[in-house]
């Protein structure tokens, strides 16, 4: 059940936490920090995959370049899992879901690195970073220790 739930955890970090801040000018409000989440990134596509476009080019394109690319992948991937999971309560069948609940867990945790090293290297800086996305690397962590567990047979 939890290779269910940590997919689902991690998607929600990405999509609904602050993920990383940026100082906006405006001519009213002057210089203000402003906080976004991982939807920033993935919000089109998204909406694009639920038009049942499957493309990720083009209108479709995760914004922020590799970056964005880097976090539509973890959650697509922790989707796949958390579907995946609901078939792994048969027992046959429960090793192979925790191969890919694992697979997800890194690659949450490679998107959120790499986050992280594109943000150390902006203006921001590691300041920038807000605390979704050290929610969402955990969660990642958590998910490849769940897959891990499985693949032993838990």
């Amino acid at each position: 059940m939890i290779r269910i739930i940590l997919p689902i955890a991690v998607i929600a970090a990405l999509l609904f936490t602050p993920m990383f801040s940026e100082v906006t000018s405006g001519s009213v409000t002057g210089d203000a920090v402003t906080t976004r989440s991982g939807n920033y990134f993935v919000e089109n596509t998204i909406q694009c995959f639920l038009d049942r476009n499957f493309s990720i080019a083009d209108e479709c394109e995760p914004r922020g370049g590799l970056q964005g690319k880097f976090i539509f992948g973890a959650v697509f991937v922790s989707a796949v899992a958390a579907i995946l999971g609901v078939l792994g309560l048969i027992p046959v069948i429960g090793r192979l879901t925790s191969a890919i609940t694992m697979l997800a867990g890194v690659i949450v945790i490679a998107a959120i690195g790499f986050f992280i090293l594109n943000m150390m290297g902006s203006k921001e800086g590691l300041e920038g970073v807000q605390w979704g996305s050290y929610l969402a690397g955990g969660g990642g962590l958590l998910t490849l220790v769940s897959g891990l567990s499985g693949m032993r047979g838990r």
